[in-house]
C-alpha cells in the first residue's frame, strides 16, 4: 500500500490541479499489485542506467589518465586521443542527465562516482612510482638518482605536518592575526639557510595567525633575495611546508612565479639577471611539486624556440635547478631525456654562441645524467687505486662518512706510489665542480689530512686558486652580463671554505677579490705566484 501511494503521488498532484478546475483528485487506476510491478520495472531500469553511468564515468577517467600521461611524456595530445576524450565526455553527460531525470521522481540518489576502481588503479600506479622513486632516491645517496645524498633527500621530502603538531584553532578562518609578529617573522625569511630554520619559521608564522594574512606572505615568497645562494630552495621549502596546512599558499606561489617567467620572457635581454633568478626559483618549486613538470617543459620549449645567448642562460639555470630531478623521476624521465637530446642538437647547430655559455650547457646536460657521467668517468684505463680515490671523494663522502673517508685516505700508499698525491688533488677539484653541496666536506677532509700529507693538500689549494684565476681571466666573458658558470661558483666556494680552515691566508683572498673586480684599463695582475700565499 505504501509503494502504491508513492507511485500514485503524481496522480494525486494532478488531481489537485484538476480540482482547481472543478473536480476532486483522481485515484490511481492501477491495483496495488500492478503498482508494485510497475515500480519494480522502473527501479530495474534505473539500476541499468546507474550501471551505465558508472561504466561511462570509469571510461572517461581512464581516458583522462591516459591523456595526462601522454601530455606529460610528449607535451601534446594526438587528434585521435582528443576525439576519444570528447566522445567519452558527451556519452557521460547523456547518461548522467538520464539518471538524474529518473532518480528524482523515484526518490533514489545517484550512484557514487568516487571511482573506486579508478582509485585502486591509481593506487597501483602510485605504488609503482613510489617504489621507483624510492629506489632512485637510494641510488642518489651514492651519486645518482633524484638526490645527491640523504641530506638533500631529507630537505626536499621530509616536510613537517603543521596540522599534526599545532592546535587546530590556528588553521580555522576565525580569529585575528598578530600583525606585528607576522611582519617580524617574515623579516627573518631572507636569512633562513637551513631546513630547521625554515621549519621553525613556518611554525611561528602559523602560530601568529597566518590563516588570516596569507596574501602578504605569498607576495614575500615571490622574490627570493639575489644575495643569498640558498634563498630559492629555502623559499620553496617554506611554501611547500605551508601548503600542507594552507592549500592556497603553494598553488598561488607556483602559479605566480610561472606567470612571472612568461612576463620576463617578453623582455629577454633587458632583465637577464631577474630571468636567471626566476628560472632557478621555478626549478626549486618543481622539486617540491608546486610547479608541474608540463609547465617547465613548456618553458624549455619556449626558450629553445629562440635559442639566443639570453635564452641559453635561462635553459642552463633551469637544468641546474631541476634537470636532474626531472630526468630521474619516472613520470617525466622519457620527456626530459628527449628534451636533453633536443638541446644537444641545438647546441651543435648554434656554434656562434659564446663558448663559455655552450660549455655551461654541456656541463648542465651532463649533470642531468649522473649514471652516464659516472660510467664515462670510470674509464677502464684508470688504475684501481685512482678509481678508489675517485670513489671516496665523489661517491662515499657525506656528512656522516667524512671521518671514515679521511681514515681511508690516510691508509693509501702515499710514499710507495708518488701519483697518489696527484690523484687526490685531481679527484678533490673534480668533486668540487660537480658536488656543490659537498664542498665544505672536501675542505674538512683537506684540513684533517694536512698534518699527514701536506704536499697533497697544498696541491689542492694551489690547483683551486689557479683554476679560479683561469676561469676569471678567460677571454671573451662579459662578466657583468653573463651568468657565472657553475664551475666558477664551485671554485669560489671551495677557496672560501679552504680559507675558513686556514689553508689560505688573507693575502691570497685579497688577490682573488682583486681578480673579481671588473677593470677597464688596468691590467689584472695574473702573473703572481699564488703558491707563496698558501700555507
Amino acid at each position: 500500500g505504501g509503494e502504491g501511494g508513492g507511485l500514485g503521488g503524481g496522480g494525486e498532484g494532478g488531481g489537485e490541479g484538476g480540482g482547481e478546475a472543478g473536480g476532486e483528485g483522481v485515484e490511481c487506476a492501477l491495483s496495488p499489485p500492478e503498482q508494485r510491478a510497475l515500480l519494480g520495472l522502473l527501479h530495474g531500469y534505473y539500476s541499468t542506467v546507474s550501471d551505465g553511468l558508472v561504466a561511462a564515468h570509469s571510461e572517461l577517467r581512464s581516458i583522462e589518465r591516459s591523456n595526462q600521461k601522454a601530455l606529460l611524456a610528449r607535451g601534446e595530445l594526438s587528434e585521435e586521443a582528443a576525439a576519444a576524450h570528447e566522445r567519452a565526455r558527451k556519452a557521460h553527460e547523456r547518461v548522467l542527465t538520464a539518471a538524474r531525470a529518473m532518480g528524482e521522481p523515484l526518490g533514489v540518489p545517484l550512484p557514487s562516482l568516487s571511482a573506486g576502481g579508478d582509485e585502486e588503479e591509481e593506487k597501483k600506479e602510485s605504488v609503482v612510482v613510489s617504489l621507483s622513486t624510492s629506489a632512485n632516491a637510494d641510488d642518489g645517496e651514492s651519486g645518482g638518482g633524484l638526490y645527491a645524498d640523504a641530506e638533500e633527500r631529507a630537505f626536499y621530502e621530509q616536510l613537517p605536518d603543521l596540522r599534526a603538531v599545532l592546535p587546530a584553532v590556528l588553521f580555522s578562518e576565525e580569529g585575528d592575526a598578530d600583525t606585528s609578529g607576522l611582519e617580524e617573522a617574515m623579516r627573518r625569511l631572507p636569512s633562513c639557510s637551513s631546513r630547521r630554520e625554515v621549519d621553525d619559521l613556518a611554525s611561528e608564522l602559523t602560530m601568529r595567525g597566518l590563516r588570516s594574512a596569507r596574501r602578504p606572505l605569498v607576495r614575500a615568497l615571490l622574490s627570493p633575495p639575489a644575495s643569498a645562494a640558498d634563498a630559492p630552495r629555502c623559499y620553496a621549502r617554506l611554501a611547500a611546508v605551508l601548503s600542507g596546512a594552507f592549500k592556497h599558499v603553494g598553488s598561488e606561489v607556483g602559479s605566480l612565479v610561472a606567470a612571472e617567467f612568461e612576463q620576463l620572457a617578453e623582455r629577454p635581454e633587458q632583465d637577464l639577471p631577474a630571468r636567471l633568478r626566476n628560472a632557478a626559483y621555478v626549478g626549486e618549486l618543481v622539486r617540491f611539486g608546486l610547479v608541474s613538470p608540463p609547465s617547465v617543459f613548456g618553458m624549455f620549449k619556449a626558450c629553445a624556440g629562440a635559442f639566443s645567448a639570453a635564452q641559453l642562460g635561462v635553459v642552463v639555470a633551469l637544468l641546474e635547478a631541476c634537470g636532474r630531478f626531472l630526468h630521474a623521476s619516472p613520470a617525466s624521465h622519457e620527456r626530459m631525456d628527449a628534451m636533453l637530446g633536443a638541446l644537444s642538437q641545438l647546441r651543435s647547430v648554434h656554434r656562434a654562441l659564446p663558448p663559455d655559455l655552450l660549455a655551461e650547457l654541456d656541463a648542465a646536460i651532463a649533470a642531468c645524467r649522473p649514471a652516464e657521467e659516472i660510467e664515462a668517468r670510470a674509464a677502464p684505463e684508470l688504475p684501481p687505486l685512482q678509481r678508489y680515490v675517485l670513489h671516496l671523494l665523489h661517491e662515499q663522502l657525506t656528512a656522516g662518512t667524512a671521518e671514515v673517508v679521511v681514515r681511508q685516505l690516510r691508509k693509501l700508499p702515499w710514499r710507495d706510489e708518488p701519483e697518489v698525491g696527484r690523484w687526490f688533488a685531481a679527484a678533490a677539484l673534480s668533486a668540487a665542480e660537480v658536488r656543490f653541496h659537498a664542498i665544505p666536506l672536501l675542505a674538512t677532509v683537506c684540513s684533517h689530512l694536512l698534518p699527514f700529507q701536506e704536499a697533497a693538500v697544498l696541491r689542492v689549494v694551489d690547483g683551486a686558486v689557479e683554476a679560479l684565476r683561469l676561469v676569471i681571466d678567460r677571454p671573451g666573458i662579459d662578466f657583468d652580463a653573463a651568468k657565472q658558470s657553475r664551475r666558477r661558483g664551485c671554485l669560489v666556494r671551495l677557496v672560501g671554505e679552504l680559507y675558513a680552515y686556514r689553508l689560505l691566508d688573507s693575502r691570497a683572498i685579497l688577490r682573488i677579490l682583486y681578480w673579481l673586480v671588473p677593470k677597464q684599463d688596468t691590467p689584472s695582475d695574473t702573473s703572481a705566484d699564488t703558491s707563496a700565499d698558501t700555507s
